[in-house]
């Protein structure tokens, strides 16, 4: 019975793991941020008068907040199968299913790589560069942490928590440069 609980355990911190990240930028991505895809046409005309759609709204802004709710429910869906491929890949280390495991670390790599294309649609290429290392180092940490406690290796999950603190100061780095959110704030909540 104490390994089934040490795996919900585990799987319930994975979880908390894989929003946090998500909530950062859902924050950051509110109605008076927009995606950076640049200024359209429409936006700039009438000598810089935004245009007006029939309930008098500005279709500048209601195009920014449709992209900024697109990014948002995109972005929602991929971290939605991040948890559940993390899932399925700690399920699968801890139950020593390896093909298991494989499959669904090559499919949470590939999520990883669709997570860091919604970052840079949203901070840029050079955002989205960065971001991509940062995510998969935490996964790698995670599997670290996951493989010790199925071999009962307490140095290496002890290492793996290690690392895991020091990528909350690595993304609070991140955040903070990419939406101005304090670093101290953002480590803490990791």
């Amino acid at each position: 019975m104490e390994s089934l609980f040490a795996q919900k355990t585990l799987r319930r911190r994975t979880v908390a793991l894989g929003t946090l990240p998500a909530l950062l930028l859902v924050a950051a991505c509110g109605p008076q941020s927009t995606p950076s895809t640049g200024a359209s046409p429409a936006s700039t005309s009438r000598a810089g008068a935004a245009p007006t759609g029939a309930a008098g709204t500005s279709v500048s802004s209601v195009t920014s907040a449709t992209k900024a709710a697109e990014l948002r429910s995109g972005l929602n869906t991929l971290l939605v199968e991040h948890l559940y491929l993390a899932g399925a890949a700690t399920g699968g280390a801890l139950g020593g299913r390896d093909a298991e495991f494989k499959g669904a670390a090559d499919a949470l790599d590939m999520n990883s790589v669709d997570v860091s294309k919604a970052i840079g649609s949203a901070y840029g290429p050079d955002a989205e560069k960065a971001f991509l290392p940062l995510w998969r180092s935490h996964i790698g940490f995670v599997v670290d942490y996951t493989q010790g406690v199925a071999a009962k290796d307490q140095a290496k999950s002890d290492k793996a928590v290690a690392d895991l603190v020091k990528y909350t100061q690595d993304s609070g780095a991140f955040f903070n440069s990419a939406n101005g959110l304090p670093k101290d704030t953002v480590a803490k909540l990791l």
